[in-house]
């Protein structure tokens, strides 16, 4: 953009060069010049001048267009500039974090971002159980909540969003969740647990866990008497009681 400009700066310095060193308006007026009674060769001269002038006026419009040209590709960058900026100011609004009305010692209840998993259990409606979902949008306080079923449904769409308050979500620790942060449960805890190969969180006991965190749990109204089921470690959550 900056040599396209040097290149029309250029252009229009010749043209101004050569209007002073030969004023169209000087040599071309009709109560100095009548053309009537002018010679052959004098004519020929005067047609020489309003060539010449003919071609600087065609060079000017050309550095016109040339500027209307640069002109528009800069309003084109600044608008796109704006744009983005526009964007980013978006984006710094949509930062806003939130948080669980439910805390324990053994699961972080925040910070809840945009992207962030949560069980959710919807106050009316479905079965009463929690199923796990996105969160897509988050208030200004932090406590109420958009949040999308990652299951589509029978068309194939995306799945539906709900709105919900920070008490009916609980905040699944994210993949790199410092293990400090997730303690142990200790045997005979009660917790909710993400059923295998489900969306559904179930209430269950914590019977043990491996070396790697994973849980060992008993799920309630297993039909198998003394099934232990292993579940992930951030797939359990501490049961929702008294906060």
């Amino acid at each position: 953009m900056d040599d396209q400009w040097d290149v029309i700066v250029s252009s229009l310095q010749d043209l101004c060069k050569k209007h002073e060193s030969q004023s169209f308006d000087d040599l071309v007026n009709e109560k100095r010049v009548n053309f009537q009674n002018l010679a052959s060769d004098q004519l020929q001269l005067q047609l020489d001048i309003f060539s010449t002038h003919s071609e600087n006026l065609d060079g000017a419009l050309e550095v016109i267009r040339a500027i209307s040209y640069s002109l528009s590709e800069v309003l084109k960058i600044a608008q796109e500039r704006t744009e983005r900026e526009s964007e980013q100011s978006a984006a710094f609004t949509d930062t806003a974090t939130g948080r669980s009305y439910w805390t324990s010692p053994f699961n972080p209840s925040e910070p809840i971002v945009l992207g962030s998993e949560v069980a959710y259990k919807p106050k009316k409606g479905g079965d009463g159980e929690w199923f796990q979902c996105q969160v897509i949008k988050i208030s200004s306080d932090g406590t109420r909540f958009d949040v999308r079923d990652p299951e589509p449904d029978e068309l194939g769409d995306p799945g539906q969003v709900y709105k919900c308050s920070w008490k009916e979500i609980i905040l699944l620790p994210a993949i790199n969740t410092p293990k400090h942060l997730t303690p142990n449960y200790p045997g005979g805890t009660k917790v909710l647990a993400r059923y295998p190969e489900t969306t559904t969180f179930y209430p269950a006991v914590v019977i043990g866990h491996k070396r790697d965190g994973t849980c060992k749990l008993r799920f309630d109204g297993e039909e198998e008497v003394d099934k232990e089921t292993e579940v992930a470690r951030r797939l359990v959550l501490p049961f929702p009681g008294r906060r």
